[in-house]
C-alpha cells in the first residue's frame, strides 16, 4: 500500500484511533490517586494519541479482528509512557555500547 492511499484510509477512518488511545489515558489519569498538574495531564495524553495512531499504521492491514486492534489502541493509549520510557532506556543502552546490545 502506497504513503497516499494509507493516508486516505487515516482520513476516512482511523483518525478515531488516536482519540481511542487518548481516552486510554485519560481514564488511567482520572483513575490515579496523586496528584498531577495539568501540563503532565496534557503531554500524558498526546502521547497516547500519537502512540495510539503510530500503532493504527502497524496494525491496519494485520490479519486480527477489528475489536482486538481497538482493544491494543485503547491498552497502548494507558500504559503509553512505559512504552515511551522503554525505548528511551533501549536508546540510552544502545547508546553506551552498540556492539554489545547488536551481539545479543
Amino acid at each position: 500500500m502506497d504513503f497516499k492511499s494509507l493516508m486516505r484510509e487515516f482520513m476516512d477512518g482511523g483518525w478515531i484511533i488516536p482519540i481511542i488511545g487518548a481516552a486510554g489515558m485519560v481514564a488511567r489519569m482520572l483513575t490515579y490517586k496523586g496528584a498531577y498538574s495539568i501540563r503532565t495531564f496534557i503531554r500524558n495524553v498526546i502521547a497516547a494519541s500519537i502512540l495510539s495512531g503510530i500503532l493504527w499504521f502497524v496494525l491496519q492491514d494485520a490479519p486480527i479482528s477489528d475489536f482486538i486492534k481497538a482493544i491494543a489502541y485503547g491498552v497502548v493509549g494507558v500504559v503509553s509512557p512505559e512504552i515511551i520510557n522503554g525505548i528511551i532506556a533501549l536508546a540510552k543502552k544502545f547508546e553506551k555500547n552498540p556492539d554489545k546490545f547488536l551481539k545479543k
